[in-house]
């Protein structure tokens, strides 16, 4: 962006059942925030309950149902930052550098770990400005349980000719249960769903159909304002039931 107007920025955090790591995610915030001299609102995306989780229809739903901005972060609850760059990117930008280099599948008792290619990594907080967001439709609404939009939204990216960078942001990560994994370090269930629609919706040759923030359909349940803080807001959707199994 050009000029002398501070960019706007939208955090949205999609939400189900972490009540624990959200009372965490919250202050932590507040305070990484208070001098941070970015304009920002916070948008908690809360799927209701009935369906399994969709990370990437809830990232679209609190895009579209956020406070006007500039640029976006989409924020899991459970990493908190402890020294990450979120000013305006001229392109889609991930933030964790250091954090998630080895991620217990199960929190107590023997365990496998998960250990991502960090150069690669695009989840967790990830910025990007609004218009190449919504020229890649945003995020797929497809992938119901553990994993892939984030992987998908990259491919989005590639076949539009967008640029990704990274920012060596260090965050602290609030472990839990692995959605995706057994503990023997192999794909559940839903890990091994989405992989397959990932490979199929992407596979050489392939023209994937359009889906995203252009065939978002939902309800929304409540909204409200959170801990008194006038940029924050809550607000508890149900998405409609497209594409699941």
């Amino acid at each position: 962006m050009t000029g002398n107007t501070v960019p706007r920025l939208k955090i949205v955090v999609p939400y189900r059942m972490r009540e624990k790591q959200l009372r965490r995610f919250l202050p932590h915030i507040r305070d990484y925030f208070a001098s941070s001299g970015i304009p920002y609102h916070l948008v908690i995306a809360e799927q209701a309950e009935g369906l399994p989780f969709n990370r990437g229809a809830m990232k679209n739903i609190g895009y579209e149902l956020g406070a006007a901005s500039d640029y976006t972060c989409f924020h899991d609850v459970d990493y908190l930052p402890l020294e990450a760059d979120y000013s305006w990117s001229d392109v889609p930008a991930g933030l964790v550098w250091a954090g998630a280099e080895s991620i217990p599948i199960k929190t107590q008792g023997l365990t496998q770990y998960i250990k991502p290619n960090m150069p690669q990594f695009f989840g967790g907080a990830v910025l990007m400005p609004n218009a190449l967001f919504e020229r890649v439709d945003g995020y797929s609404n497809l992938y119901w349980g553990w994993g892939y939009e984030d992987t998908d939204l990259i491919s989005r990216f590639q076949a539009a000719d967008i640029a990704c960078t990274r920012r060596r942001g260090s965050f602290r990560p609030l472990h839990h249960d692995s959605d995706g994994y057994e503990a023997d370090g192999n794909l559940n269930p839903d890990g091994a769903r989405n992989r397959a629609l990932y490979m199929e919706k992407w596979r050489p040759g392939g023209t994937p159909e359009k889906d995203g923030l252009s065939a978002l359909s939902y309800e929304i349940v409540s909204r409200e304002v959170l801990d008194g803080q006038a940029n924050w807001e809550k607000i508890t959707v149900r998405p409609a039931v497209i594409g699941l199994p």
